[in-house]
């Protein structure tokens, strides 16, 4: 007789509703109401689909002023919204497909219900002859170009999943309201950012659009396990008390920091990034802190708990600290972990010590950009920096050395000055003069035995290349530098091929200060960090 099989659970009962199109923010107030109803057993699970109006999206616990251009999206009439799940900067318009799973009473972790609303997408998209695969933590892509993106969040014991499918993209359209560009929105040419997507219409023109909706209603029902019926007219209207008011969007919002405040970046190996921001007591004591990030959490309240466990607190405590809150989210905050959380922390913590052990003031030392697998701290990483890494975008338009790695030292702008500091001490100075110049130079530093360098370059170029950075193995102090650069100017497939026109500026006091603290043969009296011998 063979072994009893264990009969699959009987499909949970959910509605299901085309809203139609409307305003991202109705929208979203839409979801909310109903999760609060279906919190109180007032409303069964939904699946819904939806159109929206143009609008710039931040994930929950993004700062809106670091990845959306608003003077731009106010100028234009684009709607700007704050959504209740986590994820990355977003351009919404009608030509996206986007759907809503209310589901509650739901187990298992974030990660895995992320997986599998993804795994319900590459079916449907499966049924029309489409290859998509997955990729941590929640996109599908074709042959590597996005088509897909879902995100999600846990509330009141009820899951709030959004997904969003491209039908077509506006690439002009999104370059303008996104403050922070992406490799996947390359600005050279329209075809070439257009080429990091893959919507829907151009791999099955002639579709209709509602055998799509069908396919991805019956997957993701087969997905989730429910019985679908529709909404009822009466489910569709909510009394006004059951629809709370939105999210603040300008939540969080780092404006206006002052001077108090330091500033520090981690990406994750999850390829989250992570930013922080702190302030410190005369103990040397966290004062206050506070994340943002484009991360996704189940909790929505984690962030804000973090915070307010590590204000006050000694250095010492920083770490256990955030393992108690962050250790038992496994799979709950896919792509990051205790160690993250942990680096950004030890920088900004870094940085305090720098002001004083370097004589830097706050805003240079938030300029400062550090990489580190083993957190070492600033004043280390310069005592045994010796190569020296300058981007070419630094030197003048017109000087001939522009695109060449080397420099003539004629005085005549800041990368000379860089030259001679870095020479006089001993260091091998390198112009990069293209990303594959920069892989190519880590690649051969690594090789040599250099176990740490400076640099410098925008936070732009840090935050999308971090990987080359991490990749290296090797102990980075960079320096952000200063005017046009290719991804404000939207030309950063010329930077990475080495044409590039227009000009950055390095921080040549920010510099001139730094090096005091790299050794060197020419350099005896150099100043000491204090506490060091």
């Amino acid at each position: 007789m063979p072994p009893c099989q264990e009969h699959p659970p009987a499909p949970r009962p959910a509605c299901v509703l085309d809203s139609g199109t409307g305003s991202a923010v109705s929208q979203l107030a839409f979801d909310r109401a109903w999760l609060v109803l279906r919190a109180g057993k007032q409303r069964p699970d939904l699946l819904r689909f939806y159109r929206s109006l143009p609008c710039a999206s931040v994930g929950r616990f993004q700062a809106i002023d670091r990845e959306l251009r608003l003077e731009h999206c106010a100028a234009r009439g684009i709607e700007v919204m704050r959504r209740y799940t986590g994820g990355g900067a977003l351009y919404i318009d009608p030509r996206q497909l986007g759907f809503t799973l209310l589901l509650g009473d739901i187990g298992g972790s974030l990660e895995s219900h992320l997986k599998t609303a993804c795994s319900a997408i590459i079916e449907a998209l499966s049924d029309f002859g489409l290859k998509a695969g997955f990729k941590f933590p929640n996109d599908v892509e074709i042959g590597g170009r996005k088509i897909a993106s879902v995100f999600a969040v846990m509330e009141r014991g009820v899951m709030l999943l959004h997904g969003i499918l491209l039908l077509e993209v506006d690439i002009s359209t999104m370059l303008e309201a996104l403050r922070v560009p992406t490799e996947k929105l390359s600005p050279d040419g329209l075809a070439a950012a257009r080429d990091r997507f893959a919507p829907f219409n151009e791999q099955c023109p002639g579709t209709p659009e509602h055998a799509l909706q069908h396919a991805l209603e019956t997957h993701l029902a087969q997905a989730f396990s429910l019985s679908l019926t529709s909404a009822t007219p009466g489910e569709a209207f909510f009394p006004e008390e059951a629809a709370p008011s939105e999210l603040p969007i300008h939540a969080i919002d780092w404006r206006g920091t002052g001077d108090n405040w330091l500033e520090a970046l981690w990406k994750t190996t999850g390829g989250v990034l992570l930013r922080g921001r702190a302030a410190f007591t005369p103990q040397g004591d966290i004062g206050g802190i506070e994340f943002a990030a484009d991360v996704q959490a189940a909790d929505a309240g984690l962030l804000a708990a973090l915070q307010q466990a590590l204000r006050g607190i000694a250095a010492a405590r920083v770490k256990n600290t955030i393992r108690s809150l962050i250790v038992e989210n496994t799979g709950n905050i896919p792509g990051v972990d205790v160690e993250d959380f942990f680096g950004l922390t030890q920088i900004l913590l870094d940085k305090h010590q720098g002001c004083t052990a370097l004589g830097l003031t706050r805003q240079q030392a938030s300029r400062l950009m550090i990489h580190s697998a083993g957190n070492a701290a600033a004043g280390d990483i310069l005592e045994r920096a010796s190569v020296m890494l300058v981007p070419y975008c630094a030197k003048p338009a017109w000087c001939e050395w522009r695109h060449q790695d080397d420099c003539t030292e004629c005085g005549l702008c800041e990368v000379g000055e860089a030259y001679r500091l870095g020479r006089e001490r001993g260091m091998t100075v390198k112009t990069i003069v293209r990303y594959e110049h920069l892989v190519e130079t880590l690649k051969e530093m690594r090789d040599g035995g250099a176990s740490a360098y400076v640099g410098m370059c925008c936070s732009h170029f840090f935050i999308k290349r971090h990987r080359a950075f991490s990749e290296a193995g090797m102990d980075t102090l960079l320096m952000d530098i200063d005017g046009a650069n290719c991804y404000e100017l939207k030309q950063e497939h010329q930077a990475y091929a080495g044409t590039f026109q227009a000009e950055a500026f390095l921080d040549e006091p920010l510099l001139q200060r730094i090096m005091e603290f790299v050794p060197g043969a020419k350099d005896c009296g150099k100043a000491r960090i204090p506490g060091k011998s």
